[in-house]
């Protein structure tokens, strides 16, 4: 074979491999549907090499390597030779070999495509879908679902069929995202225990209409059907990825960070935090009548977070970020410098990312203030609430410390967080439902219940002075 011909081949098996990579069952399906084997696709029990065989994975992963093994080979060896022919073929199979009894450990389908099959329709009552994602985006699609008990309500974790962005979950290389397994663990943990029905990636039913907290990767579903954007918190700083994400769409929306959340303007309707937020908006080009201030359900009544059961009192509370698990930059050294320096002596808590690693943040803090206290666990509200000092990186509870008037000292403007601050009336999620009742209407599926006539949805927001008392 000739050197062009080894590389068409190899070519072709790249191709064909990704292409059936991203339809493969994903390995946590059984924890999507803990009681429906039915639906794990052949995931949960070990398989052999004889269910790789019958895969076209396999075969394209063969193609692959013997094509990129007969290439190299070619290359120095006399041309038609038959030892680079045979060697590619043993390398081929060889190493595809290795690649399925890897991949089988999760199940005798890992190889296989997701057999698709027809959806669901829409029956009498609305349908919609929740997509979640983090910790607080979860939380937050939980509280509207049930501030809407006259739909049919269904919940995924965040998810892609985009099938770039499905081979970055596949190879773990999203990890530290939302879309990666192990925060899609954590979605799916919740989700289970509260008995809400999971429909994972909505491979199982037809929708009226969906709700997510980011729009930064859009699935399919978000082309077919209209949806609303709830505002999930504080936005990051714009980098040099935002400005080329904004002025060419050179990168994909994800790496151009938090700073890029909201200006998809594929949405019906987008909720957002506060009169402040909906003034930015307006000036990144957002259609004003697209945007409604409702709050955010977690960030509408920090106030609630006074009376707790956290036992300390009168510290100095650092919450830090996961800039660096987000391939953001963040000088670790100098927060440190900081804190020492403002807590003068006073005691020192911290409370790390619920998505940051836990051993690295631990060894630093340590190694420059071995009295503090290291909490990556519990809840950071609280802990705002009791403390005396709050200092912050590029966090949302940011808001919370300005909203129960702590002293702050955040990477954030301060003037800024005053201007954005979600609007504190408790009643959020309500809202949020009512804007959700308003685009199914509008689209046709009007729920049992009577829906809330559009002037309901224009509501005054307090003054900054009003939210904070």
């Amino acid at each position: 074979m000739t050197l062009a011909l080894y590389l068409l081949v190899c070519s072709i098996g790249v191709v064909s491999g990704l292409r059936s990579l991203v339809r493969t069952p994903d390995p946590d399906r059984p924890r999507a549907y803990p009681h429906q084997p039915d639906r794990w696709q052949g995931i949960g029990l070990g398989g052999g090499i004889r269910d790789a065989l019958g895969s076209s994975l396999f075969y394209s992963l063969a193609a692959a390597v013997f094509g990129a093994v007969g290439a190299i080979l070619g290359a120095w060896m006399p041309p038609h030779s038959e030892a680079s022919l045979g060697s590619a073929i043993a390398a081929g199979l060889a190493i595809s070999g290795l690649i399925a009894r890897r991949m089988l450990r999760t199940g005798s389908g890992a190889m296989r495509r997701v057999a698709r099959s027809s959806k669901t329709p829409v029956g009498r009552r609305p349908r919609v879908l929740f997509i979640c994602g983090s910790p607080n985006q979860t939380t937050q699609m939980h509280a509207i679902a049930r501030a809407m008990p006259d739909v049919e309500a269904w919940f995924t974790p965040y998810y892609a069929d985009d099938w770039f962005i499905r081979s970055l979950v596949k190879f773990g290389w999203v990890e530290s995202a939302i879309l990666g397994f192990r925060r899609r663990g954590l979605c799916l943990d919740y989700l289970n225990e509260h008995g809400l029905s999971v429909d994972l990636g909505a491979e199982r039913n037809v929708y009226d209409m969906a709700v997510t907290c980011n729009d930064q990767v859009l699935p399919s579903v978000l082309a077919e059907t209209p949806w609303v954007l709830v505002q999930e918190g504080i936005q990051e700083p714009p980098t040099w990825r935002t400005t080329l994400w904004r002025r060419t769409r050179a990168i994909p929306a994800p790496l151009a960070g938090t700073a890029a959340f909201g200006l998809s303007n594929r949405y019906v309707r987008f909720c957002v935090a506060s009169e402040g937020y909906r003034d930015s908006y307006v000036a990144e080009g957002i259609p004003a009548d697209k945007i409604v201030v409702t709050g955010i359900p977690n960030f509408d009544n920090f106030a609630r977070f006074r009376d707790n059961s956290f036992p300390h009192r009168g510290y100095v509370l650092v919450c830090t970020s996961d800039a660096r698990e987000t391939l953001l930059s963040s000088d670790r050294r100098a927060l440190l410098q900081r804190t020492l320096a403002i807590a003068a002596g006073r005691p020192l808590f911290f409370k790390l990312h619920p998505n940051e690693r836990v051993d690295r943040a631990t060894r630093e803090i340590l190694s420059v203030a071995p009295e503090a206290r290291i909490f990556a666990q519990g809840c950071a509200e609280e802990m705002v609430a009791n403390c005396d000092v709050l200092i912050t990186e590029w966090s949302s509870l940011t808001f919370c410390g300005v909203a129960l008037n702590k002293e702050v000292h955040s990477w954030h403007s301060l003037d800024q967080v005053a201007r954005l601050l979600p609007v504190q009336h408790g009643k959020a999620a309500a809202r949020i439902g009512a804007v959700v009742r308003e685009s199914l209407e509008s689209h046709g599926r009007s729920s049992e219940r009577q829906v809330a006539p559009a002037a309901t949805l224009a509501f005054t927001a307090p003054s900054f002075k009003e939210q904070t008392q």
